[in-house]
């Protein structure tokens, strides 16, 4: 069983933060636009693709830049 722990490496790392900023920007901008009452293309997770993109190349080992020591 393997536990989550943060990456090490500093591009890794940037990797993650960046994409869970991302990820919190895109759904706060969502949010607003629902309080407001405007309306929001159907397609707008796409816009999540990116976020996750950036997560996962700084935590998934296949997808890492600078490989994390085991």
């Amino acid at each position: 069983m393997t536990v989550f722990t943060l990456p090490t490496k500093f591009v890794n790392r940037l990797f993650l933060y960046l994409g869970v900023f991302g990820l919190v920007f895109q759904l706060s901008a969502v949010i607003f636009a629902l309080y407001k009452g405007m309306e929001i293309q159907m397609m707008w997770v796409l816009m999540l693709i990116a976020p996750l993109l950036c997560i996962a190349s700084g935590t998934v080992r296949a997808l890492q830049l600078q490989k994390e020591p085991k």
